[in-house]
């Protein structure tokens, strides 16, 4: 019942306002949260609400830590109520934008090493701040028990916190604010639509800037060498010897003939003396000269 009062009362002290035609990409409503001071039964219905939630959670703590200067009165009260010491965070010149960075973070109202710090914040950009102010705390001894955030827009502001697994404990939602002020006719169920349209976009865009992208794998294009053309120096054409091949004859091996020796007869020439030869000579003409005696002689 608490919450549905803060929800009514956020219309009627112009903490939130509907616009009637915002540009393409333009957040449909707008939201003051510092006006909730303004209105001092609204501003303790709040606090008395973020007591009972950290009360429910059973968080343990020995500071309470505003971390943005709208957040001091909410940090102030739950630190009365709790009897706790309460810190502020100065961030004046640091650079919410890059992630780790706790330059010019400054912690008053004096931190002790291994104090349990709470911290309280009204409502989370979309940068590293939180995450810077975590980290400074922890460098310089500190314990980060739990985040309480007082409204949460829905907008994937604090998804890196959520990665990071840290404890936030949200009190109040853009989307609860605006259905109960739909079902109350309070606003039309176009801008109710409207509002949850815009929030998924945002927290699509918020992811891919808080989260860390998985990097792509880069193929470099291979760049080939240009190889310049020789040119030779143009003259008279060389004409080069055309050689035949050699074809060597494929076939039958070449057997050569057998060639044997050949034997001559071997003749046996008897020796024959002179004397003998002499001797037939005479026999031979003495022969002869028989014969011519024998044969008469005719008269013609």
């Amino acid at each position: 019942m608490a919450k549905a009062t803060i929800y009514t009362d956020f219309f009627s002290t112009k903490t939130l306002s509907v616009k009637e035609c915002p540009l393409t990409g333009e957040k449909p409503y707008q939201m003051n949260f510092n006006k909730v001071l303004s209105s001092p039964s609204l501003f303790d219905t709040i606090s008395l609400l973020l007591e009972h939630t950290i009360k429910s959670k059973e968080l343990q703590c020995d500071k309470i830590c505003a971390t943005s200067s709208s957040a001091i009165p909410y940090a102030t009260n739950v630190a009365t109520s709790f009897e706790k010491g309460i810190l502020y965070i100065n961030h004046t010149g640091n650079d919410c934008d890059d992630k780790d960075n706790i330059k010019n973070i400054k912690i008053e109202g004096g931190m002790n090493i291994d104090d349990k710090i709470l911290l309280v914040e009204t409502i989370v950009s979309n940068n590293f701040l939180l995450n810077n102010i975590i980290n400074k705390i922890r460098k310089y001894g500190g314990n980060i028990v739990g985040l309480v955030l007082i409204m949460n827009l829905c907008e994937g502001e604090y998804v890196n916190l959520i990665q990071q697994k840290e404890n936030i404990i949200n009190i109040l939602n853009i989307y609860d604010v605006f259905n109960h002020l739909e079902n109350n006719n309070l606003i039309d169920l176009y801008y109710c639509e409207k509002v949850k349209f815009y929030c998924e976009n945002v927290t699509k865009t918020n992811i891919k800037k808080l989260l860390p992208q998985p990097k792509e794998d880069v193929v470099e294009p291979v760049v080939e060498p240009v190889v310049e053309p020789v040119v030779e120096p143009v003259g008279d054409p060389v004409v080069e010897p055309v050689v035949d091949p050699i074809v060597e004859p494929v076939g039958v091996p070449v057997v050569e003939p057998v060639v044997e020796p050949v034997v001559e007869p071997v003749v046996f020439v008897k020796e024959v003396k002179e004397e003998e030869i002499k001797e037939e000579v005479k026999e031979e003409i003495k022969e002869e000269e028989v014969e011519v005696k024998k044969e008469p002689f005719v008269c013609q």
